[in-house]
């Protein structure tokens, strides 16, 4: 299946024939403060709302934004900042330029106020002045070469209903909300939704009550700057209706506390706009093992270092055993993203085993061989018996840029299903193998492509066999024509007929909802799109949440098998009621 992706050139998604003649320009006449008070308050919001993606020198998962005010008028920014989706659809050529070179479009930052934004530009001018930068001229593309085949549009079709909402936190974010939602062990129909400004909810019969706010235990608990950064994820302990243990990763500023991969940083490693995090896996027991609201102890297991706030951890889960000889019963999978290191330009640090960053992790948190003494190393994890004393024992699988979402299908084995999102062009869905190599980081593979993180991540071409030897290929993969950033989902074993026996995953930004055979062969390597319904309109995500980035997310309930729908902006969560095939 893949062989033909080898055939092709060198196809570079980003050419050079010509910059857009508005980067040309003379500049605008430019009046900013220079006020020493605005100056600051415009580093620090830079810092919070902007600096997750932008640096002002370098390329990374944005454009460098330094002398961009000496391009475009404070207007023209402004309007960009709020409303980047109308100005798109307007046909500006710079605005579809970079889309095309990013291939996502800069969320809406309309909660800012005009003196904030102000602020901003005149921090982003004044820097520029000072450090003479000039702003990023971006080359249009004469065609965008499809490196990866397109996703094929199915007749099943899926019906929604709205199942709950989740209120607005004051002073929310666009880009957090709702980001996790698990079935409470302890009861039927009973749900804990996490919220990534820190609280974790209980939702039973519509009634939604706070089972835990992170923010009351943590002085240095941060959900900014970064799109992630927050309450990261939460696990229950697979006999959490007994024990009542759970686990909970959350963010802090890097202030110097022990972590599990602190030499992992060379000295050498470029400062990001945007400060680095310490990641921190705590373990919650409860007093009463009922009760509705959080009343126990906490201790910390773990905290692992990410040199920026870009993808840093994400998922944290137990495998589905419950038979308890069984070697991965009580397991804590954790999924650890690349910290950035490629937009630093720094692969190294990355997708080998001597690095936590870009690996998902594997630990005992009941036992005490780490070298902390809080946790334990599994016997049979791949690196467990390694004698190099730089590998990290705790890493289970390595080589991922941002391992967003991972799951378990059991029939007719286990199997672990990984999802990756991509930098330059392309989502993965990767079937994880104990010890194996997915390619990202020092291999410089994005699925079955490769790029130059030295030079300019974005150039993408067809990787060799030559480079593709030794890693592990995606089981499937998509194309940045298709969408921008993959969130997993779940193999679906419920009641709708139609869908059973289908992996149901779906992309972050553009709200597709995608769909897998998955059955005990893996014959199928196609990527099919989902149709969606609620009240009887055809529709899609975005258009149900009034939103341009759909901020989707999936939750399944494997005791009902309910499928459920999350989009974090609108904190909707949705049920899908049927599937069926359409007939014309």
């Amino acid at each position: 299946m893949l062989a033909p992706l080898h055939k092709i050139l060198f196809a570079i998604a980003i050419t050079v024939p010509h910059v857009l003649a508005a980067q040309d320009a003379p500049p605008p006449n430019v009046s900013y403060s220079s006020d020493p008070e605005i100056l600051e308050q415009g580093a620090q919001l830079f810092a919070q709302q902007c600096a997750g993606c932008h640096t002002l020198a370098n390329d990374a998962i944005a454009p460098p934004l330094g002398g961009i005010t000496s391009l475009l008028h404070e207007g023209q920014l402004t309007k960009w900042i709020r409303e980047p989706e109308k100005v798109l659809a307007s046909g500006d050529a710079r605005a579809n330029a970079l889309l095309n070179r990013y291939k996502v479009a800069m969320p809406p930052f309309d909660h800012l106020a005009t003196a904030q934004i102000s602020s901003i530009l005149a921090y982003i001018h004044h820097e520029s002045d000072k450090r003479d930068l000039v702003s990023f001229k971006v080359a249009t593309a004469q065609n965008q070469t499809r490196l990866i085949p397109a996703v094929e549009k199915s007749n099943l079709i899926i019906e929604l209903e709205d199942f709950a909402q989740i209120p607005r936190l004051p002073n929310r974010p666009a880009y957090k909300g709702i980001a996790f939602m698990r079935p409470d062990p302890r009861e039927d129909n009973a749900y804990f939704v996490s919220e990534l400004m820190g609280l974790l909810y209980r939702l039973k019969d519509d009634k939604l009550t706070t089972f835990l706010d992170v923010r009351e235990h943590f002085s240095r608990f941060v959900y900014e700057p970064g799109v992630a950064t927050g309450l990261g994820s939460f696990a229950f302990h697979p006999d959490f209706s007994n024990n009542g243990i759970f686990y909970t990763t959350h963010a802090e500023i890097r202030h110097g506390s022990p972590a599990i991969n602190a030499d992992d940083i060379p000295d050498d490693a470029p400062e990001g706009v945007s400060p680095p995090l310490e990641w921190t896996l705590s373990e919650w027991r409860l007093d009463q093992i009922n009760a509705p609201t959080f009343a126990g102890t906490r201790s910390e297991i773990l905290r692992f270092v990410t040199p920026t706030t870009a993808h840093g951890s994400q998922e944290i889960d137990f495998s589905p055993v419950s038979d308890l000889t069984d070697p991965d019963y009580g397991m804590l999978y954790i999924a650890c993203g690349d910290g950035g290191s490629i937009n630093l330009k720094r692969p190294d640090m990355a997708g080998h085993p001597h690095a936590i960053l870009g690996a998902i992790m594997r630990i005992d948190p009941m036992g005490t061989n780490a070298a902390n003494g809080q946790y334990g190393i599994p016997p049979d994890n791949p690196f467990a018996n390694s004698s190099d004393p730089l590998v990290h024992q705790e890493i289970w699988a390595y080589g991922f840029r941002n391992p967003h979402r991972f799951t378990w299908d059991d029939s007719p084995k286990p199997r672990m299903i990984a999802v990756d999102i991509g930098e330059s062009n392309v989502e993965e869905i990767n079937i994880i193998e104990p010890g194996g190599s997915y390619g990202w980081g020092v291999a410089a593979l994005e699925g079955t492509t490769h790029i130059d993180p030295i030079v300019d991540a974005k150039i993408v071409r067809g990787a060799t066999p030559e480079e593709l030897a030794g890693t592990q290929l995606p089981h499937a993969q998509y194309d940045h024509i298709d969408g921008s950033a993959i969130t997993g989902g779940f193999v679906y074993r419920g009641p709708l007929k139609a869908l059973q026996g289908k992996y149901i995953f779906g992309d972050i930004v553009n709200g597709r909802i995608f769909y897998m055979n998955w059955d005990a062969s893996l014959r199928d390597r196609s990527i099919y799109e989902l149709n969606i319904i609620q009240d009887g309109v055809i529709t899609d995500i975005r258009k149900l949440s009034k939103v341009d980035r759909a901020h989707l997310r999936f939750a399944y309930d494997d005791r009902s098998g309910d499928l459920f729908i999350l989009t974090k902006d609108d904190g909707k969560i949705r049920r899908i009621s049927n599937a069926y095939e359409a007939t014309y």
